[in-house]
């Protein structure tokens, strides 16, 4: 069986021609300095505030702090590797975590990526990390006690579950171990 030429020059301009490549706008920018965790940023003319963004390696950041020619980006990961001059991308993303009963028992970073080893966190919804909190009236009112397992606090200051508590005192008094005493007395 003898191929022609034609038939394959017909066939070539037949598929390069029907073809049809989609279009998307991307936010490309590029770093201009690195230091501490954080990237100052140009050219992400239509990023948002709390808008994920993406660096070259992959890791990911956070703008915050939107200037006319640049923008501050919180790195939320590894940033000895970014340097300056790469690309960093806008995932068009706010900032939002996995929500939902997959998440129990789960230890997860800030961006709610898993890192206990027990393999990736399999749920459909996300809730943004900065939101408006419920009106006090709208909550659930505090009914349960948490004891933290030393005598002396639990008789002085009760502490009711789902409660906000300050712990302050001078460097190297505790203020740590009686925090994970706390959470330990709570298994069982």
């Amino acid at each position: 069986m003898a191929i022609r030429v034609d038939d394959i020059t017909t066939r070539i301009r037949r598929e390069i021609e029907s073809f049809e490549a989609p279009l998307k706008t991307v936010d490309v920018g590029y770093v201009l300095e690195v230091g501490d965790g954080i990237a100052r940023v140009s050219g992400l003319s239509d990023v948002k505030a709390s808008e994920m963004v993406q660096f070259e390696n992959g890791t990911l950041g956070i703008a915050f702090n939107l200037e006319r020619d640049q923008v501050g980006v919180i790195i939320m990961g590894e940033y000895t590797e970014i340097e300056e001059g790469q690309t960093v991308r806008a995932t068009g993303r706010i900032v939002s975590v996995p929500v939902g009963d997959d998440l129990i028992g789960r230890v997860v970073n800030a961006l709610g990526q898993p890192v206990d080893g027990k393999g990736p966190i399999h749920t459909a919804k996300f809730r943004d990390v900065e939101r408006i909190a419920p009106g006090v009236v709208a909550r659930k009112s505090v009914d349960t006690p948490v004891q933290t397992g030393i005598k002396a606090i639990d008789a002085m200051t009760p502490i009711g579950r789902g409660q906000r508590q300050l712990i302050i005192g001078d460097r190297q008094t505790g203020k740590t171990a009686m925090a994970i005493d706390t959470i330990i007395n709570q298994k069982g």
